[in-house]
């Protein structure tokens, strides 16, 4: 099953955490993490595995806000502020 379509049932993670998830909207232009997962269902959850936004794939936060742009590989992908909260990532330690 893809993490597309896949929600962690917790998300309350403890205060402090180096690895823990956070909404890609959460994280500063510039950044750089991984995907955990996203809440992204039906033709747009699809879209965006077409466009490189697969499990655990690497991901930059080009510009934050609406849209926020993220570049995943080569693709550069315009997102909503309300897909951003809806997708998790576990930010690289070095930005």
């Amino acid at each position: 099953m893809s993490l597309i379509s896949m929600f962690p049932e917790s998300l309350s993670p403890p205060e402090s955490c180096d690895t823990c998830p956070v909404r890609l909207c959460d994280l500063p232009a510039g950044a750089t993490a991984r995907l955990y997962a996203a809440d992204v269902p039906g033709e747009d959850g699809a879209l965006l595995r077409a466009l490189g936004l697969t499990e655990h794939c690497r991901l930059r936060l080009c510009k934050a806000g609406e849209p926020c742009i993220v570049q995943v590989r080569t693709t550069r992908i315009g997102l909503s502020r309300i897909v951003a909260e809806q997708v998790l990532v576990v930010p690289d330690t070095a930005y």
